[in-house]
């Protein structure tokens, strides 16, 4: 004689497991085809700038929710895919801004400062609203609703530091690595 569950809880229960299984490779496949269409749409080095920040930005998202005691929930799992269409949105951004200016005077450090300033405010405005937007769920009174819009706003938080923050330095070694470059084919001419 042998058991086994039956009823609505045990499609929720598999479901739950599946989605939880194939978190880790949603979020890696997230990073792969965002990297692919940067490299084909610009064919530049500076193309692959924004996986840095977003990596960070899954990463902290990561950690907020193991020192806040959050689980993932069917919900919550496809947050790391959430989070990499939001944050490579406010990167490139500040990176197609970096390129803009860049062309425009062939300095790079002011490029990157021209690009913060510019885009910067609109990025952070933008990523205010979408955080304010998504903390209304988190008056729900179901409790997955609710923990999801907590990590949904900690998300678009990290995403803006990683825009505002991250890229730029990012952009900033790019330079310094693409300049030294420069000098170093100058040297042997």
């Amino acid at each position: 004689m042998s058991l086994s569950p039956k009823g609505d809880f045990d499609p929720y229960t598999n479901l739950v497991t599946m989605i939880a299984e194939s978190k880790d490779q949603m979020t890696l496949t997230g990073f792969i085809l965002i990297l692919l269409f940067l490299i084909l749409a610009y064919r530049r080095a500076v193309a692959a700038t924004p996986i840095v920040p977003i990596i960070c930005i899954v990463g902290w998202n990561t950690v907020a929710m193991i020192i806040l005691g959050m689980e993932y929930n069917p919900i919550s799992t496809c947050l790391g895919s959430m989070t990499i269409g939001v944050a490579s949105e406010y990167t490139i951004l500040i990176m197609e801004r970096y390129i803009e200016e860049y062309d425009k005077s062939g300095d790079r450090t002011g490029a990157i400062e021209m690009a913060v300033k510019k885009i910067g405010s609109a990025v952070t405005v933008s990523g205010l609203v979408t955080a304010s937007g998504f903390s209304a769920l988190l008056l729900s009174d179901i409790p997955i609703v609710s923990s999801f819009g907590l990590s949904t706003v900690i998300a678009v938080g990290f995403s803006l530091i990683g825009a505002i923050v991250i890229m730029p330095a990012v952009l900033m070694l790019l330079a310094k690595v693409e300049g030294r470059f420069e000098r170093d084919e100058n040297a042997f001419i």
